[in-house]
């Protein structure tokens, strides 16, 4: 029900213009690439630390972009304070923080029902455009706002959502 909601989110788009279709499809392919991530971060996070799972995550992504940023660009590291803050920024805030909850919760939650409340990004992005910069929403956003929240509710209040613990298991 949630996905039906996020594709609705998407539905206005593609009926404004075909043009966007390999995005789309790029987009398809990131989302199943980001549930294979889910489920293997789902299976790291009952053998390793948080912290673990996030040092080899990095080392692993670093090691794979060496060589693109070698190819492909000039300057490895930022020349100014401003471009350090950013990176800083980055590897503290969408790492640490953002990556380090999501890989957290996958002790407390599955990882179907943790990709679920992710869907909430489009919706909470849509409403800061519209605070912040008045992007208009559409009956047909607001449609599917509904259809995700009452997805994740449906999944959180269903069986699976919450992992069993090692009390429940013995039971």
């Amino acid at each position: 029900l949630a996905l039906l909601g996020a594709t609705t989110l998407q539905i206005e788009d593609f009926l404004k213009s075909s043009n966007n279709f390999i995005g789309d499809t790029a987009a398809l392919a990131s989302s199943v690439f980001y549930a294979v991530n889910f489920l293997l971060l789902e299976q790291l996070r009952t053998k390793f630390s948080v912290e673990g799972i996030l040092i080899w995550r990095c080392a692993l992504g670093t090691l794979f972009m060496i060589p693109v940023v070698l190819i492909f660009s000039d300057q490895i590291f930022p020349i100014s304070w401003s471009g350090w803050l950013a990176v800083i920024s980055l590897a503290v805030i969408c790492e640490a923080v953002g990556h380090g909850l999501v890989v957290y919760s996958l002790k407390h939650f599955s990882s179907g029902f943790v990709s679920l409340v992710l869907l909430l990004d489009p919706v909470v992005a849509a409403i800061l455009a519209w605070i912040l910069f008045s992007e208009s929403l559409s009956i047909l956003n607001l449609l599917g706002f509904a259809v995700i929240m009452e997805g994740i509710y449906l999944a959180k209040t269903g069986k699976g959502a919450d992992k069993p613990t090692i009390k429940e298991e013995n039971t």
